[in-house]
């Protein structure tokens, strides 16, 4: 029964007919009037971690744009932003945006770091004749995502991935775990976009005009500086760091005091910071990680494992066996949510595993890495998703992402081989 109603959740999912916060409290619902589960471990996930992180940096997030720190950001990108083309002012603007995006991303959700990115896109093109929105939005959100998959804490993706890994076998994932290989594939996806995928998006969007983007986008606007809340986001932003790192208190809780800060400090208002967050989002993680934990601990997963290896005649490798999980994780996740698709195959790939003796760490990080980083369609992820508005085609991200998500795929599944012991 509990197989049968996640079955149906994530059918719902991909249809999208419904709200994703609906259609989990549906699943949390169906399990306990079934029966399968109590209603403290269907909605156990709101216990965990990764609801706190996200309430916390949504807050923080709201105030470094409250703050007026994003308008410094621009001033930062513009300073920089120098050249005798289009082109060349263009690179460089994918360089220091894309770089200041993956930085905030390892220390904030991503899907925050992305909307306050949009904005300044959207400033950016419009203040600077020269450059198209559309030659620099997807570029930086693309270096955003890959940011947030250096730490525990940039994407929800690898935040649901610590919470399937600490239930199913009890060990956590530390906050720099993904670190070293999230740089080296930023730094490849950073060369790829600056030099391949910047001549492609100048062939393909060439024909975006200024006037176009005015009509369109001078509606967004930037927050005036204000000195005093600058200081306070930045004190609440330097504190969350260094616990962040020293590993004092649990990422969460560092993420509700950075939020606590900023409301206690004036920089945002409690009524309207909970007004603007996506509850949405929140509630669909918090029931989504309750499925999964009543899914795992109902021996549904395990029976599944089983039958497979008693299926298998032979000892498989586990370097086909995780290279084959990463691509399917890939495909899925561009075209069902990340954080759904990491609740789906990670408990298999994990118990799988264990049975044979395997080591599940480079399955952790593998399906982790390419779930976060599946950005070939607008369906993958919300932080991909809100760039339509923009004025991006369906069809511009499958052109513009597919050597991109190629690349990265490969990257994956090669430094996971090279860097992690079976």
């Amino acid at each position: 029964m509990a197989l049968i109603v996640f079955a149906v959740c994530v059918v719902l999912f991909i249809w999208d007919k419904f709200p994703l916060a609906s259609v989990a409290i549906l699943g949390c619902t169906a399990l306990v009037l079934f029966k399968v589960c109590t209603v403290q471990e269907a909605f156990s996930g709101f216990t965990s971690d990764i609801v706190f992180i996200i309430f916390g940096t949504e807050i923080f997030g709201m105030a470094f744009q409250e703050s007026g720190l994003n308008a410094l950001t621009v001033k930062l990108i513009q300073k920089y932003a120098t050249g005798k083309t289009a082109t060349a002012i263009t690179r460089k603007i994918i360089i220091v945006g894309g770089t200041i995006a993956a930085v905030l991303s390892a220390f904030l959700n991503n899907q925050v770091v992305c909307s306050l990115m949009m904005v300044i896109c959207i400033n950016i093109a419009t203040q600077m004749k020269e450059v198209h929105v559309k030659h620099i939005t997807l570029p930086i959100i693309y270096l955003a995502i890959l940011g947030g998959q250096c730490t525990l804490i940039g994407a929800p993706a690898t935040l649901a991935a610590s919470s399937v890994l600490e239930k199913t076998t009890g060990n956590k994932m530390l906050f720099f775990d993904l670190l070293p290989m999230g740089t080296i594939i930023f730094v490849i996806g950073t060369l790829y976009i600056c030099t391949l995928g910047c001549r492609k998006g100048t062939k393909m969007w060439q024909k975006v005009t200024t006037t176009d983007q005015i009509m369109l986008y001078d509606n967004e606007s930037l927050q005036t500086v204000d000195r005093k809340k600058c200081i306070v986001t930045a004190v609440a932003g330097g504190l969350m760091l260094v616990l962040f790192i020293t590993e004092t208190f649990s990422v969460g809780t560092v993420s509700l005091i950075g939020a606590l800060i900023c409301i206690f400090g004036g920089v945002v208002k409690q009524k309207q910071s909970f007004a603007k967050l996506d509850w949405n989002i929140l509630i669909w993680l918090g029931c989504s990680i309750g499925m999964a934990n009543v899914l795992n601990e109902s021996g549904v997963i395990q029976s599944c494992c089983t039958a497979l290896q008693n299926a298998l005649s032979y000892m498989p490798s586990p370097y086909v066996v995780l290279a084959g999980l990463v691509v399917i994780t890939t495909i899925i996740s561009n075209f069902v949510a990340n954080t759904t698709t990491v609740i789906m195959v990670l408990p298999f790939a994990l118990q799988f595993a264990e049975q044979f003796g395997w080591n599940v760490t480079p399955f952790v990080i593998g399906i982790t890495m390419a779930a976060g980083l599946s950005v070939l369609t607008p369906l993958s992820c919300g932080f991909i998703g809100m760039t339509v508005r923009v004025g991006y085609q369906f069809s511009d991200y499958v052109k513009y992402g597919l050597g991109f998500q190629l690349l990265i795929t490969a990257s994956v599944i090669v430094l996971t081989f090279l860097m992690y012991q079976f």
